[in-house]
């Protein structure tokens, strides 16, 4: 060690603190070998012993040392002071902020005071302001020379904890030197953060000085004014005190004169009021002779005008009693038509509905024999084609049959015999069938004929692999001739099966289109005829309540505004009005009747559609 200071030692935290560049010698080349020193705690103990080994082969990496534990408390320092550095900007424009929001406030209160008298409420405001700006500034001066002493705290930790580090065993030079590296660093941008926050400081106490000093300018600018506005309010008291003597006598005589002229006023308008009364009083005089005389006058005419009224009323109201008359007789006539018209039109309606009821008898019986007729029929083809599986599964059986005896070695072996002619015309009449099935059996039958072919492609090739397992004989070739033959009918039931699986692509949507037209067409009919009937229904109302309110329209004029309601023409109306409800209400019915059988009927097909195209899928 005393070697190195002769050659002269860097002091890094010297340098720092004294603004100085790096001094002494750099860091020696790092020698062969590993310093495994003793792991110890964190503690700045020195340790008892050291020792040095030589390089080994591997390149192991050293274990941790206290070394890294005091870099990483150097970072975690830096990073405080880092914080506390941020702090304080932060601490410091709150400050700058609520200082210039006070000088504003200053400036503003100058200029009322300019504007306006400045009191001394005002000035005291200012002072207290002043004050308090003060103490602020205390309290930051305070605060920047507490952080200044931790930065000097700080200061001097680290270089204990420098010199601390030098007076500790060599250990690794290279790693040494990299972390003083790193330290010098870390130590130049700490010492340039806080000679930046030493100016940042310095400029902002020169700033609230200057500040300060303009405040404390502007407080011997407000007091000049406020002495100047108030020897100005004084020369104004006194003035307006002068003046106001002057004006009280000229106030007084001006009194004086106003109360004489008004009792002048006063006198002549009360004579010139007592002249206005009497002329009034006897114009008014005049004028209620005259108007009593145009009462009397006005009497007599109203008197004769009531006599002549009361003639005409009477005579008119026996012209309106004979119209009224004349006018209840034709309701009368009225009424029984309406009531006539009405009975046809329940006679219509009843018929309708009769005529309905027959009809949907009439097409559920259609209906009824063409589905038994149909199931008949699709129950012979379904016994045809069961018929034509069961001959076809003897026939396999029979080949089964023969293949097994000729396995276990017979000499004798029956061919099963098979009319393949009669196959092929019963496979062809069926599916040149012209009579019309139903979806279902269309469907049912395409199935079952799929079913027996697919069969009976299986049960050959099986027949081919035992003939192939067989070998070469004459038995097998016979069977091998009738399995041939087999091909062609398989051919025919193809051929069968494409013309009932198109039979059933054709004739499906088309009969799906011929339902829905015939429904279309059993709708627009009816609906047809329901709506000329509501069109009837509706002309009649309308008549009837024309003829109603007209009646009422002359009832109310012929007895002048005073109308009298004759009971047995409300008793009709009443009738008529429930009869052509109960007529709306039965034609309602009857539609809504039709409309949901309708809709159920469409209903139930569309499910049927939908069953059937989910079978053909």
């Amino acid at each position: 060690m005393s070697q190195r200071r002769i050659r002269g030692t860097r002091d890094t935290a010297k340098d720092i603190i004294l603004g100085l560049a790096p001094s002494g010698q750099g860091p020696k080349q790092p020698k062969e070998g590993v310093v495994v020193p003793k792991i110890r705690s964190s503690s700045y103990d020195v340790p008892a012993s050291r020792r040095v080994t030589r390089k080994q082969t591997n390149n192991e990496k050293p274990p941790r040392t206290a070394d890294d534990a005091i870099i990483q408390r150097l970072q975690n320092q830096l990073a405080q002071i880092q914080q506390e550095n941020r702090e304080l900007v932060s601490a410091e424009k709150a400050a700058r902020i609520r200082l210039e929001a006070n000088q504003d406030a200053l400036q503003r209160r100058v200029l009322n005071t300019e504007s306006s008298g400045v009191q001394i409420r005002d000035l005291d405001d200012v002072r207290r302001q002043i004050n308090s700006i003060d103490g602020k500034l205390l309290m930051m001066n305070n605060d920047i020379n507490g952080i200044r002493g931790a930065m000097d705290r700080q200061v001097s930790d680290l270089m204990h904890i420098n010199n601390e580090m030098k007076s500790r065993p060599v250990v690794d030079p290279s790693k040494i030197s990299n972390a003083t590296s790193q330290l010098d660093m870390k130590m130049r941008d700490l010492h340039n953060q806080v000679m930046e926050l030493q100016k940042n400081l310095n400029r902002e106490q020169r700033d609230r000085e200057k500040d300060a000093k303009l405040a404390s300018d502007g407080i011997s600018k407000l007091q000049d004014i406020i002495r100047q506005q108030d020897l100005s309010r004084q020369d104004i008291l006194n003035s307006l005190s002068k003046k106001g003597d002057v004006d009280k006598e000229k106030l007084n005589e001006e009194t004086r004169r106003l109360n004489d002229k008004i009792n002048l006023i006063t006198t002549e308008v009360t004579r010139k009021t007592g002249e206005n009364q009497q002329r009034m009083k006897d114009e008014l005089a005049g004028r209620i002779q005259v108007l009593e005389n145009m009462i009397r006058a006005q009497t007599e005419r109203i008197i004769e005008n009531d006599k002549d009224m009361r003639q005409k009323y009477e005579s008119r109201l026996n012209e309106q009693s004979e119209q009224l008359q004349a006018l209840m007789k034709q309701l009368t006539t009225e009424k029984a038509k309406q009531k006539e018209r009405f009975q046809k039109v329940n006679e219509a309606l009843a018929a309708l509905e009769h005529h309905l009821e027959l009809g949907n008898s009439k097409i559920d019986k259609l209906m009824s024999s063409e589905i038994q007729a149909r199931k008949l029929h699709e129950k012979g083809l379904l016994a045809k084609m069961t018929d034509i599986e069961n001959r076809l599964n003897n026939y396999i059986g029979g080949m089964n049959k023969s293949i097994e005896d000729m396995q276990n070695g017979k000499s004798n072996v029956q061919m099963p015999a098979l009319d393949t002619d009669a196959l092929r015309r019963e496979m062809e009449a069926i599916s040149a069938d012209k009579n019309k099935l139903s979806m279902e059996g269309l469907l049912k039958l395409e199935e079952k004929m799929s079913r027996v072919q697919q069969g009976f492609y299986h049960d050959r090739r099986e027949i081919n692999q035992r003939l192939t397992d067989l070998g070469d004989g004459e038995h097998v070739n016979k069977i091998r001739a009738q399995l041939n033959k087999m091909d062609a009918l398989q051919e025919d039931m193809e051929k069968a099966q494409e013309r009932i699986r198109d039979k059933v692509e054709r004739q499906i949507p088309q009969d799906l289109n011929e339902l829905s037209a015939k429904v279309d067409n059993v709708k627009h009919q009816l609906n047809t005829r329901v709506d000329n009937e509501e069109e009837e229904r509706y002309l009649a109302i309308k008549e009837l309540q024309e003829a109603f309110s007209q009646l009422q329209q002359t009832q109310v004029s012929a007895i002048g505004g005073k109308p009298s309601v004759d009971n047995q023409m409300k008793r009709d109306v009443d009738e008529c009005k429930i009869a052509i409800k109960k007529l709306a209400e039965s034609v309602t019915t009857v539609k809504n009747v039709l409309d949901k059988k309708i809709t159920d009927e469409t209903k139930r097909r569309e499910d049927d559609v939908a069953s059937l195209r989910r079978q053909m899928n």
